[in-house]
């Protein structure tokens, strides 16, 4: 009994400090910052107190914990069988695998997730030798500690290895046979986030899938989103309407005041297709089920994907978040890009394929969220050099995109979706990364248009016009003569031409005016320039304006609404000019667009447009 518990103290104390490893780096890690601030702190109780909230608390720990343990019972168990056959002590022997374990598990963490910040504090050991060295070790202790033993016993241990290989290859093979030859006409939505259409027309050589996918296309040079954020963008794709007549005013708006019934999904699943919508960074846009998809792939939505991304950045979860095994363990995480050191741009895309079914049309809007600011991505295979570091960085994150489109598309041939297919590209907004657009005057005195970001500046042609094509696809290639559309055309005309299309005619875009609304979004003075811009900064200014919701996930508060509605920029865009109310001012602006939609010259602003403006900014303030 007395060894027992000797040996039960012994295995404890050294799994203390095989934990205490393993968890150093974050104690030694000084990037995290603790912001203390009033409604910021209120925030996290309301997260801490919701139910819900505290049982995926408990899961993620659970299963962080579970990892660490069943490493610590595997060295343990090669520990005791070496310390038998060697004469030695079983407490140093552990000891010392567990080290060795550590050590291995830091290092290949740190080469093959060179963005986490896990490694950050031990950069000067890094290196691939000891990724070797450590692994090898173990391998021969391995060895050393199995080769004596009984048939059967090995037999279990191979067993159980093939078992659990079996169960990723389970896990990760399609739930439905991936044939899908019965011809129906497939609609598929692709959208690239932050993908201005001036960024994608000057760096044609860095995405050599979407220009070419664009170059067979019909294909819209003067396209807009009439909101720059994606949660706005895309229910207004699927709305057909502008944001004040659907709701969905901001990111994160209150669900319960966003049109959910009757949109294109919802019409789709009537006429009998299945309906899926995929993202892979769900922090912004809550769209679910209640939109009417049949299902949604990506990350749990919820404001724990704001807090559980730096823990679980380490070595062991970061592995297992490559396999599809972590949708059940580290849900926000898995296939999350806001969980740039560990994202897997190869499981976002599997996962989106096997949500693929047979014997029934689909329709797919998937969205790629890897070139949002800040533009953090472990998957990029060239190195952009650019005078703009921020671009730099974007431009090397779309390659990342332009190869994911490339794997989507491959696929969806793969499994006959392509055989009879509507293709449409497009980005949600566009980008702008403080490069100088144009020099205009501005009530007689130079003025420069030059941003950061998107959905801030309507003057901003980066911020604001986007990608769009569409392609006709027969037994999996483009059919039909590529065009060039110089019509100016909004998002809102997607969903007549996609409901066309499901009903046996022809995808056109049409006319909805020769004029769009166009619209800000939340702007806030910590994120106006992307070179000063700190995190605790943006929480700080933001925070008052959110609230957590009973499922745990954050909202706007209704209560702040009309105060931020009431900062909006509210535009009426033409083809040769665009008319704004400006409330920072409080005036109307007008400038003179040239063919491109780049501002030249100020205008008086004229009584029609002002007259529209007028009446669509009241239904906010009314």
């Amino acid at each position: 009994m007395f060894d027992l518990i000797r040996r039960a103290f012994s295995s404890a104390v050294l799994f203390a400090f095989f934990a205490l490893c393993y968890w150093l780096p974050f104690v030694l890690d000084g990037s995290a910052v603790a912001i203390k601030e009033g409604r910021v702190e209120q925030l996290l109780a309301e997260l801490i107190s919701s139910s819900l909230v505290r049982q995926e608390l408990l899961r993620n720990g659970v299963a962080l914990l579970g990892l660490l343990l069943c490493v610590h019972l595997a060295c343990g168990w090669v520990a005791v069988r070496l310390a038998c056959k060697m004469g030695l002590g079983a407490f140093p022997v552990r000891l010392l695998l567990l080290f060795v374990t550590w050590l291995g598990l830091m290092a290949g963490n740190a080469w093959l997730f060179p963005q986490s910040n896990y490694s950050v504090a031990f950069q000067s050991i890094v290196s691939p030798l000891w990724v070797v060295a450590c692994f090898a070790l173990l391998f021969v202790a391995f060895l050393v500690a199995v080769m004596p033993l009984r048939r059967g016993v090995l037999v279990s241990l191979v067993g159980l290895a093939l078992a659990g290989l079996a169960g990723v290859g389970w896990l990760s093979a399609p739930e439905h046979e991936i044939a899908q030859r019965s011809g129906p006409r497939n609609i598929i939505l692709i959208g690239i986030d932050s993908l201005s259409a001036d960024a994608f027309e000057k760096n044609p050589t860095l995405l050599p899938v979407l220009t070419e996918l664009m170059g067979q296309a019909r294909r819209y040079s003067r396209a807009y989103t009439p909101l720059g954020r994606t949660f706005p963008a895309w229910v207004s794709i699927l709305s057909g309407k502008p944001p004040a007549e659907h709701g969905a005013v901001f990111n994160l708006r209150n669900m319960e005041h966003v049109e959910r019934r009757d949109l294109l999904p919802s019409t789709l699943r009537h006429m009998g297709y299945r309906t899926v919508f995929a993202i892979d960074e769900r922090r912004f846009a809550n769209i679910d089920e209640s939109f009417g998809f049949d299902q949604v792939v990506g990350p749990k939505a919820g404001a724990l994907d704001f807090a559980l991304q730096g823990v679980n950045d380490n070595p062991l979860s970061n592995l297992l978040l490559q396999t599809p095994l972590a949708a059940y363990l580290f849900p926000y995480s898995y296939i999350n890009v806001a969980a740039h050191a560990n994202y897997s741009a190869n499981g976002f895309v599997e996962r989106v394929l096997g949500s693929v079914r047979t014997g029934q049309p689909l329709f797919m809007a998937v969205h790629f969220e890897s070139a949002h600011f800040p533009y953090r991505t472990r998957h990029a295979r060239v190195e952009v050099q650019h005078d703009n570091r921020f671009m730099g960085d974007h431009l090397q994150a779309l390659t990342v995109v332009d190869r994911q489109v490339a794997q989507l598309l491959a696929g969806l041939k793969a499994r006959g979706a392509l055989d009879d297919a509507l293709v449409i590209l497009l980005s949600d907004h566009g980008e702008a990364v403080g490069d100088l657009e144009a020099s205009v005057l501005r009530d007689g005195e130079p003025f420069d248009v030059r941003s950061f970001g998107h959905g801030a500046n309507l003057l901003s042609d980066r911020q604001s016009r986007i990608i769009l094509g569409d392609l006709r696809f027969r037994n999996g290639e483009p059919v039909g003569e590529s065009a060039a559309d110089a019509r100016q055309v909004s998002l809102l005309a997607l969903r007549p031409a996609i409901e066309a299309f499901a009903r046996g005619g022809e995808a056109e875009f049409p006319r909805l005016g020769e004029c769009l609304i166009v619209e800000t979004g939340i702007r806030l003075d910590a994120t106006q320039d992307y070179r000063s811009l700190k995190e605790a900064d943006v929480a700080r200014q933001a925070a008052s304006f959110y609230e957590v919701d009973p499922q745990g996930r954050l909202r706007l508060r209704e209560d702040r609404m009309s105060e931020l509605l009431a900062t909006k920029d509210i535009g009426w865009r033409c083809a040769d000019q665009l008319t704004w109310y400006e409330p920072a001012s409080q005036r109307y602006l007008a400038y003179g667009l040239d063919e491109r939609g780049v501002p030249v010259k100020q205008l008086v602003p004229s009584a029609d447009a002002v007259a529209r403006i007028r009446a669509y900014r009241e239904r906010y303030l009314k």
